[in-house]
């Protein structure tokens, strides 16, 4: 019998900054850079669970803008996941939960690039950045 596959929500923070778009990368707890993301909960939608995470993996609070940007295979804690992300524009610090655990780096586009470790997680950004550019995710 196999398990059922575990869904997972994150988001791709992002705001304008003098030089251009900047996203916000977290540390996991084994110290690799990624976005916030968190398993959907059976009473929450994958943009309530993707808002929440990054409100305590992040300290951030945020709009979630348009559709998701795509999806990126996983793991967590050795069962098979599938991470729905979404573009998330910055609005506000809030209370990071998870403050003493990890870092967060605001990072233009190619240092996001550089830090972030898996490709599929790569992709999702240079698309979120399409997105960005042609104006179709935010004004």
């Amino acid at each position: 019998m196999t398990k059922k596959r575990l869904e997972q929500a994150g988001v791709i923070p992002y705001r304008r900054g003098v030089g251009g778009w900047e996203f916000l990368i977290i540390t996991s707890r084994k110290g690799n850079w990624i976005f916030p993301k968190g398993v959907i909960a059976a009473d929450e939608d994958p943009e309530e669970t993707a808002m929440k995470e990054c409100a305590e993996e992040a300290g951030i609070q945020g709009t979630i803008v348009g559709e998701a940007v795509g999806s990126y295979p996983d793991r967590r804690r050795k069962q098979p996941c599938t991470v729905k992300m979404f573009l998330l524009r910055y609005e506000a610090e809030t209370t990071w939960k998870e403050k003493g655990t990890r870092k967060r780096s605001w990072c233009s586009f190619a240092e996001a690039s550089h830090r972030l470790r898996k490709e599929s997680v790569r992709e999702l950004l240079a698309r979120a950045l399409d997105l960005l550019e042609l104006d179709r995710a935010d004004p």
